[in-house]
């Protein structure tokens, strides 16, 4: 990031530095024109538990503006194919940063590698955001919070929906 212009009358710290902002008489961009152009609508498909498990939701319910730049790989190429948005509820996975209230994004999948942070559903009802691990022929779901315990279950109860890749918070 880079200041451009201060507000009218700001003094800086530095200000025998070449001012480096740009000419009161330039227009101002349009922000939101330039924030639509650079993000990706994603489909929010409801609330996920991130505490004790909740009925999985299937449904389109609104849409979310994702940055380009949050969903941008190391090529500068965006790949939006089998993303989608979920809003969390609850507070298992506070320790990873994930709070209630923030929407995750997330591609859709069918496997994902020990430690992935991943969207399961249990028993084809109940999905939930946890850490994955296979231990032997069960998969324990791993919380992020020291006040919720691991919940191991047989492989064959357990499904991945998509792995976590991105976080959005608004304050």
């Amino acid at each position: 990031l880079e200041i451009i212009r201060l507000p009218e009358g700001t003094e800086t710290k530095n200000s025998s530095r070449k001012n480096r902002s740009m000419p009161s008489d330039m227009p101002m961009p349009d922000i939101t024109a330039i924030a639509a152009a650079q993000s990706v609508t994603l489909p929010l498909y409801g609330r996920i538990a991130a505490g004790t498990p909740i009925e999985a939701l299937r449904d389109p319910n609104g849409n979310v503006d994702v940055p380009i730049g949050l969903l941008a790989s190391n090529r500068g190429r965006v790949d939006a194919e089998g993303l989608y948005a979920l809003e969390i509820s609850g507070d298992s996975m506070i320790e990873a940063g994930i709070m209630d209230g923030d929407k995750v994004i997330i591609r859709s999948c069918d496997t994902a590698e020990n430690g992935a942070i991943v969207v399961a559903l249990v028993d084809e009802q109940e999905a939930t955001l946890k850490y994955l691990k296979r231990e032997g022929s069960q998969i324990a779901l791993e919380p992020a919070n020291k006040n919720y315990e691991t919940r191991r279950l047989p492989a064959s109860r357990v499904r991945v929906q998509g792995k976590l890749v991105g976080l959005l918070r608004h304050y």
